[in-house]
Parts: C-alpha cells; structure tokens; sequence
C-alpha cells in the first residue's frame, strides 16, 4: 500500500465513520503520485473507487476538495509540506496530526524503519499541545502490530501521546493507543 494511499484510507475512515464534522485536510507529495512517466500511485482511480468527487478547481489536478458521495464532510488534497499527512478535527474538539508510510507484505524488516522515521517525524513537525492526538499511520501486518503495541507502551511514547492507525486492505483501521 502506498502512502498516499494509507493517508487517504485514514481520511476516508473518519469521514465513513463520523469521527469528524470538519473537511478532513490531506498532504501528499507529488512524488507519491508520479515521477517522470513512472506512476506510483493512481489517486483518480482510487477516488473514483472510492465515491469521491472533485468539485472545485481543474480537473486535470488532482490536489482540490473531493466530496465522499453520503457525506457533507469533504477531503481536501494539497501538496503542501510541514503540516502533516493528514490532519482531522475530531468530535472532542482536538486535531488528530497524522504521519503515513506505506508498507508491503512480506517485505522483511521494513517495519522498523518506516515506524522510526514516522515518530521522528511527528516529534520534529509540529508543536504538539494537549489539542493535538499525535498519530502514525502505516499499512496492517501482523509484525506492524506487534511493533506498535511494544512501542506504545514505552513511557517516552506514552508521554508524548503517540499512537498508531494500522489501515487494512479494506478500509478499515485498527487503532493502538495505549496512553491512560
């Protein structure tokens, strides 16, 4: 799964969910895309899959505000760096600030360094405060899961706040936060 892809099934789930009453604002970097001719990531056939619309701008661009067909809440796509994979208001008045990597299955030992650079990003991107829920998010796996329930139960993690959406095939997200 690719990361753009990890970002928009995040934004989807609490759209679908109704964890948010807000746009749900994504950031994916034009190389996730495409680079040169090679295409990484087809976004329009994901969004089209997915009943999401365009409905302001170009159409030959795939940054813009899509409509989710059911709901009034909309994701907004842009390319702009330092603001985090995705951002959602949630219901309690907080901002969920999410890191995404992607991730593939039976790739050995990829977890480790994709989950360390997606914390280390989150500790360096933003102030994080008592409204921020700091997130990561990557692709399910059995290894990724283990990973992220030893993780998040060192105090350091604990402390900060962080905690991991792990996005399945399908949609749906496991969460694991062990903060108390």
């Amino acid at each position: 799964m690719q990361e753009a892809e990890v970002s928009l099934r995040v934004a989807l789930y609490y759209i679908r969910n109704k964890l948010t009453k807000k746009d749900v604002i994504v950031s994916i970097d034009g190389a996730q895309i495409k680079t040169g001719d090679k295409v990484h990531f087809d976004i329009w056939k994901f969004l089209n899959d997915n009943d999401c619309v365009k409905i302001d701008g170009s159409t030959d661009r795939w940054q813009g505000t899509y409509s989710v067909s059911g709901y009034s809440e909309h994701i907004v796509i842009s390319s702009s760096p330092g603001m985090g994979d995705v951002n959602v208001f949630l219901l309690n008045g907080k901002r969920l600030y999410v890191e995404s990597k992607k991730g593939r299955p039976n790739r050995s030992s990829q977890e480790y360094p994709l989950m360390r650079e997606a914390i280390g990003q989150l500790m360096t991107s933003c102030e994080l405060s008592e409204e921020i829920v700091p997130m990561v998010a990557v692709p399910f796996s059995e290894k990724i899961y283990e990973l992220a329930v030893k993780w998040g139960a060192y105090p350091q993690i604990q402390q900060i706040g962080i905690g991991f959406l792990l996005v399945k095939e399908d949609g749906e997200i496991q969460t694991v936060s062990l903060v108390h």
